[in-house]
């Protein structure tokens, strides 16, 4: 394992890896019988489930098809992870979905809900592991075809083409998940090449995840 090389997949993947933890904590203290409580798991898995869609779909198109490019065969594997997963992920949203529509109409989701937490426990592992393969496998593929400039093009791709909601969400799970010096980093990065109101809202956003003195010790490292 190379030192000192960009990383391609350690920002997304620590935000997912917060993402998933969460959910899967607040999907196991849930009160099934309470609509609030629904209402909550609801919003936080819809958020997860739409940033590992975002995730997928960049993987796929932009640094799998470089890599395909470089040497063909060598996305394969990955792809056809992601549309593995995508299934599984398919079937907990649709059991997400059914838990808040029964949970709207008064009912008590606690049964559906048990089985909700052990699919989610399960497509959790499965997660974890499929990232862990990406940086220990994909990442060494990365490194030998490609400078640190040409895998910071690729991350700079995949910026480029997430509307800024996506975006915003992204670092509302990314931020809190990052060290200290990670954080000033990407968000410098960031600062220097995105409009006013753009950088302000994600200030807000970090606000709001960020602990007080990581949220003041960034604003000091990008001042």
């Amino acid at each position: 394992m190379a030192t000192g090389r960009l990383r391609s997949f350690d920002v997304p993947h620590k935000g997912i890896r917060n993402g998933l933890s969460q959910l899967s904590l607040l999907s196991g203290k849930t009160d099934y019988g309470d609509p609030e409580e629904v209402e909550r798991l609801h919003r936080l898995g819809s958020e997860i489930f739409l940033l590992l869609n975002t995730h997928a779909r960049d993987e796929n198109g932009v640094s799998l098809k470089h890599l395909e490019e470089k040497m063909n065969g060598a996305s394969h594997h990955d792809t056809e992870e992601h549309i593995r997963l995508h299934v599984d992920q398919s079937a907990l949203e649709k059991k997400l979905e059914a838990i808040h529509a029964a949970s709207k109409n008064g009912k008590d989701a606690s049964a559906e809900g048990e089985s909700f937490y052990a699919a989610l426990a399960d497509f959790h592992a499965e997660y974890l592991q499929h990232m862990s393969e990406e940086e220990r496998i994909t990442q060494q593929l990365l490194w030998e075809h490609f400078s640190d400039e040409e895998l910071a093009a690729h991350r700079a791709e995949i910026m480029q083409k997430l509307q800024p909601e996506v975006l915003l969400l992204w670092f509302k799970y990314i931020a809190p998940a990052q060290t200290r010096r990670e954080r000033a980093g990407l968000f410098k990065g960031f600062k220097a090449n995105a409009p006013g109101p753009l950088f302000k809202r994600t200030k807000e956003i970090l606000a709001e995840v960020l602990t007080r003195q990581e949220y003041d010790a960034l604003m000091q490292a990008l001042d």
